[in-house]
């Protein structure tokens, strides 16, 4: 942590530079996805983390029931998918392909049926387990359930063995 001498050393233009870059750092949750409950067009914020290298994904799942999601990883490559739940005890199924090569399938439940939370655990092409949440207030379900949800410490935390 940077003591405040230090900071007031830096010239004011250059800390706003440093502020903007570490508030750019890495994919966020879209905040534009619009929820539209039993509409093919509803919209949820997906979060996952792949793997045990801390590299994530975040985009957006639309459908209602079944549908479609994609987005981006903080290691720069994109991904995207479909996804199905089925019937009314919220168990589903999703796809992911990245443009990378990697592949995954993963089963998932809704959580928190009050907010429409899903989570799940999957497997990708690599043999490696990934984890993914999924829903309108998935953000404020991470807050709840595990008190962050900055993505990047979110994933390293799921990638330290033993824990």
């Amino acid at each position: 942590m940077f003591s405040l001498h230090v900071l007031s050393a830096i010239a004011p233009a250059t800390a706003i530079a440093l502020v903007v870059t570490a508030a750019q750092a890495g994919p966020k949750l879209p905040a534009d996805c619009l929820e539209n409950r039993g509409s093919s067009s509803n919209c949820a914020p997906i979060l996952a983390c792949l793997g045990s290298s801390g590299v994530y994904f975040t985009g957006r799942a639309v459908g209602w029931g079944q549908g479609t999601h994609a987005g981006r990883t903080s290691a720069d490559f994109s991904c995207h998918g479909e996804w199905r739940a089925q019937g009314s005890l919220g168990f589903g199924e999703a796809t992911l392909e990245c443009d990378n090569g990697l592949t995954g399938n993963a089963f998932f439940t809704y959580q928190h049926a009050k907010t429409g939370t899903a989570s799940g655990i999957g497997l990708l092409s690599n043999g490696e387990a990934f984890q993914v949440w999924s829903g309108a207030n998935v953000d404020q379900f991470l807050i709840n359930r595990y008190g962050d949800v900055d993505a990047g410490a979110l994933c390293q935390s799921f990638a330290k063995p033993g824990t």
